[in-house]
């Protein structure tokens, strides 16, 4: 492999949080046919420089399942576990999974570094994040109520959200002006297993 196109890749990650658009590597390798730009990304590949994360994203080996997760969809927001884990209300989850929430279609990203979870939700329901480092995350009162809603929709966890969860730091306030824009059902539902009412 040249070196340059090492070089060029390195330098470009650093930019990109290490994930790049095949419109990315088009501009980086200044390549105007796809053939030639899919042969050097396959060599790219084949030496570890590079990872596919699907069709037309690839990543180094240093990016994290939360950029990859941003750049796959923008729109969505880093939640359940993932940040509960971060801010010691969970013990830990699996270090090579990250779960998001997005309107529209659920998904599922499977590639070398880990999994990329895109889970769906409502529209009413997509609120209770802010942007960190150019990436949208759940407030934890959010990443909490995620994780009881899904439960509540059949979503299984890699720990259990009825005992798992330590909800002594979280602002119930927060909580329960989030909750007036749930439905009553699954109100009730976390009013049961959550409160024990």
């Amino acid at each position: 492999m040249e070196m340059n196109r090492y070089k060029t890749i390195q330098m470009w990650a650093e930019d990109l949080g290490g994930v790049f658009t095949i419109a990315d590597l088009k501009v980086a390798f200044d390549e105007n046919t796809e053939v030639t730009l899919y042969r050097r990304l396959g060599k790219l590949i084949d030496a570890g420089v590079l990872v596919k994360v699907k069709r037309g994203m690839y990543a180094t080996h240093e990016a994290s399942l939360t950029t990859i997760s941003s750049r796959i969809e923008p729109g969505s927001y880093i939640s359940t576990g993932t940040i509960l884990a971060q801010k010691a209300i969970i013990g830990s989850v699996p270090a090579r999974r990250v779960q998001a929430v997005k309107m529209g279609r659920p998904r599922t990203y499977e590639c070398e570094l880990g999994i990329v979870d895109h889970l769906s939700i409502h529209p009413r329901l997509y609120f209770g994040y802010v942007p960190v480092n150019g990436m949208y995350q759940a407030i934890p009162e959010k990443a909490f109520l995620d994780v009881c809603y899904f439960f509540y929709k059949g979503k299984k966890f890699s720990f259990d959200p009825a005992s798992d969860i330590n909800t002594q730091d979280l602002d119930f306030e927060t909580i329960d002006s989030y909750l007036d824009r749930y439905d009553k059902r699954f109100v009730t539902f976390f009013n049961r297993i959550w409160r024990g009412s």
